[in-house]
């Protein structure tokens, strides 16, 4: 066990320095701009997500700072552990060999791996539904209830888990009570955003057969480029987790999706990753009746995953770091990001106090956040003109001179 979890270390401190991207910039935001009760009645209600990430987040900052590696680190535990709890788990449903599989499935594989390292919410989630699930199979209930509760307040879709758990799992309910004022909140904010912002649907999840058949792809393959057609190469893992009959197994992975999708017809929130959850099961199954040439194909696409990705810089978070250098190393400088961008240009040092020429237009997204183009039609009738254009990995950035 202990060369799993060190190999699961391993893997998720490769690249952790890396640059922010702009959710995690807005945690860094929310966690260094405000005190504890500012992140409940300040924050929350213009954000999309409970509080409880954010609070774990500024204890942990507090003690240990504001650099990429501090604010990644609650993740990388939460992902370590989350392999323990795996072992534990196949362990008590099935004995030790598939315990230690499933530890080995979930140790590598890419997309675990992937959001082990970003500072949100979705590994601190996976870790707390976990931890729910090996309480409710030795029977401790506090120890069910508490972590069920805790990932009731780290996200929102893991509420879809509760059918997993009927009825046991309706008494944490008791104890999110208090947050519902707050959620009705941010669910209308969620409304009116997508009113005013016609794309910001398909960023926080509509529901598409793609995006569905999407899902079980990026959690063999991980956040490499992606094609419904990969969805053919994945059918030995169905064919293997087919065989498959343990029922809360198939449960924990499939009710939450299915749920998540029927619900995502009327309400955006189908995205892979926030059902990151259910990956533990996933690997669960798959250990549970693989072979030796099955377990062996599983672990080498894992690895391969991750070696794509890791050499090859443009598959990678978007680089705010070297967009924030590229424009710093202008004295005269106007910035011109949209929506909540400032986060991680703030982040990483940007001036934005200058009034002079040039002008750097910050085009992230723009098609959604500024659908009618209106900051390049007001630059250009101000008679400023586009000289550059440059690209950090996503952070699409135009220079524009008088």
């Amino acid at each position: 066990m202990l060369k799993i979890l060190a190999a699961a270390l391993v893997l998720r401190l490769i690249n952790l320095n890396q640059s922010l991207w702009l959710d995690e910039a807005i945690s860094y935001f929310a966690v260094k701009n405000y005190d504890w009760w500012g992140i409940l009645t300040k924050f929350s209600p213009g954000d999309v997500h409970p509080p409880l990430y954010y609070l774990v987040l500024k204890l942990w900052t507090d003690l240990f700072g504001y650099s990429e590696i501090s604010l990644r680190a609650p993740s990388v535990i939460a992902g370590i552990l989350t392999v323990l709890l795996v072992v534990k788990i196949g362990e008590k449903l099935f004995n030790r060999p598939v315990g230690l599989l499933a530890g080995l499935f979930l140790a590598v594989n890419p997309l675990a791996v992937y959001y082990s390292q970003e500072a949100r919410m979705y590994s601190l989630v996976t870790l707390a539904v976990t931890i729910a699930v090996f309480g409710f199979i030795t029977r401790r209930r506090w120890l069910f209830f508490g972590a069920l509760t805790a990932a009731f307040y780290l996200d929102y879709i893991p509420w879809l888990i509760l059918p997993v758990f009927f009825p046991l799992g309706l008494v944490p309910l008791i104890f999110v009570l208090p947050w519902l004022p707050t959620m009705w909140q941010q669910f209308q904010t969620s409304l009116q955003m997508a009113r005013e912002v016609p794309l910001w649907g398909q960023v926080v999840g509509g529901f598409s057969f793609k995006a569905l058949l999407l899902t079980p792809v990026k959690f063999v393959f991980g956040r490499i480029p992606s094609h419904p057609l990969m969805a053919l190469p994945m059918l030995p893992y169905f064919w293997v987790i087919a065989h498959a009959r343990q029922r809360l197994l198939w449960s924990w992975f499939a009710l939450p999706i299915l749920l998540g999708s029927l619900i995502s017809l009327f309400v955006p929130i189908f995205t892979y990753h926030r059902f990151l959850f259910v990956l533990p099961a996933f690997m669960l199954l798959l250990a549970s009746v693989a072979g030796r040439k099955s377990a062996i194909f599983i672990v080498t696409v894992s690895v391969v995953s991750l070696a794509i990705f890791n050499l090859n810089p443009a598959l990678q978070r978007e680089d705010w770091r070297s967009a924030t250098i590229y424009v710093n190393s202008d004295p005269g400088r106007v910035i011109l990001p949209s929506f909540a961008q400032d986060a991680a240009l703030r982040y990483y040092g940007a001036k934005m106090d200058q009034k002079d020429s040039p002008a750097y237009l910050v085009r992230y997204v723009q098609e959604i956040f500024d659908p009618t183009d209106s900051q390049r039609i007001f630059l250009e009738k101000t008679g400023y003109k586009n000289v550059e254009q440059r690209n950090f990995n996503g952070v699409v950035i135009w220079k524009y001179v008088l």
